[in-house]
């Protein structure tokens, strides 16, 4: 019984343990740790006042969702293969720069070399700073230091990326709308000119202006022919010459004046009041076009700055460090666990045992 106490602690506890204690100290792959601190600024937003969608959806919103988007594209399998072209980190998980527990093997899959980088890799969000902290872990410090730095460029431009195809096809779309705005501005300019020509006037407010002035005249005229006329009928024959000759001056006088009157009333069918009004009807449509495709020359310059400018830009708080020593695995740590589990499982198993041993007697 004292030999199969003896053979149990040996092989359940002390050569695991001496085993597991010699991976961990002689043979696990050292790893050393860069990491950086950035925040994604939205350049849209700065010195522009808030307006409705700012409202719904506030700035740290927007932040957040940019920061887990950029989370996701950094532990794509895009991102991945960007690093391994220039990197070569297939090669290197496969080679004996890693022990033999954690290297890949011909038979691994392309799965499991991105389960392999996504295990060096460690993001977290920082809700109070809205910054993104980012980890990577590698054999080599500097390489660990060179792959920060090419994972915040290529995050950088994807996150702009997205940005710029929606600009693109704004600015397509509006590019027509210009285009068509302006061909329904120079149609109802010419609907003008035509208008103008056809009627022999440039605008129809100026006749009547200056109608309006005659008539004005003509009416003080009368009303002067009138008195004279009045006058001369106290002391002359009303069969007199000079009499006749007055009314007949009345007469044209008024003649005139209901012709003038007529015009701007809208009696006949190219009375001015009639003119006025179809070509106001046409100037509003000039004037409405050519508003309409001011806006749309403003609205196309917005959005060809947005289709050249970067929208977003990422502010490395802090720099990828240069490790001076192995951060990753903590080895005292590993053994002093490694220590407990074996303790707890031979613990385990000799109580077992125990109550195996009390139910036999």
């Amino acid at each position: 019984m004292r030999l199969f106490k003896q053979v149990r602690f040996l092989f359940l506890f002390l050569f695991p343990f001496l085993l597991s204690a010699y991976y961990v100290v002689f043979l696990q792959t050292e790893l050393h740790e860069s990491s950086t601190t950035i925040l994604i600024k939205d350049l849209k937003s700065t010195g522009t006042p808030p307006d409705l969608m700012n409202v719904l959806v506030p700035v740290g919103a927007s932040n957040m969702q940019d920061s887990k988007l950029l989370e996701k594209y950094i532990y794509s399998s895009d991102m991945f293969d960007k690093l391994n072209v220039k990197f070569e980190l297939e090669k290197h998980y496969r080679s004996e720069a890693l022990d033999m527990a954690q290297r890949l093997y011909e038979f691994s899959s392309p799965a499991d070399l991105l389960n392999l980088y996504n295990k060096r890799l460690m993001i977290a969000y920082d809700e109070i700073s809205a910054t993104l902290d980012i980890t990577f872990l590698h054999t080599d410090p500097k390489m660990a230091q060179s792959i920060l730095f090419d994972i915040i460029a290529h995050a950088e431009h994807k996150l702009n990326m997205y940005d710029k195809e929606n600009a693109d096809e704004l600015l397509a779309f509006i590019s027509q709308q210009e285009k068509k705005n302006k061909r329904l501005l120079e149609a109802s300019i010419q609907e003008v000119v035509a208008y103008q020509n056809s009627h022999k006037m440039i605008d129809p407010s100026m006749d009547i202006k200056a109608k309006s002035i005659i008539i004005s005249e003509l009416e003080a005229t009368l009303v002067k022919k009138e008195m004279e006329h009045m006058s001369l009928r106290q002391y002359m024959n009303p069969t007199s010459i000079e009499v006749k000759t007055l009314r007949a001056e009345i007469g044209n006088l008024k003649a005139k004046l209901k012709e003038l009157r007529a015009k701007l009333s809208g009696v006949g069918k190219s009375e001015l009041n009639e003119n006025l009004f179809e070509f106001e009807t046409l100037k509003a449509g000039v004037e409405f076009n050519k508003e309409r495709y001011k806006q749309t020359l403003i609205q196309l310059d917005m959005a060809m700055i947005q289709s050249t400018q970067n929208a977003k830009n990422l502010i490395v708080i802090t720099r990828p460090t240069l490790s001076g020593k192995y951060t990753h695995p903590d080895k005292v740590k590993n053994i002093i666990t490694l220590l407990l589990v074996l303790l707890m499982i031979y613990g385990v198993v000799s109580m077992i045992n125990a109550i195996i041993k009390d139910h036999r007697d």
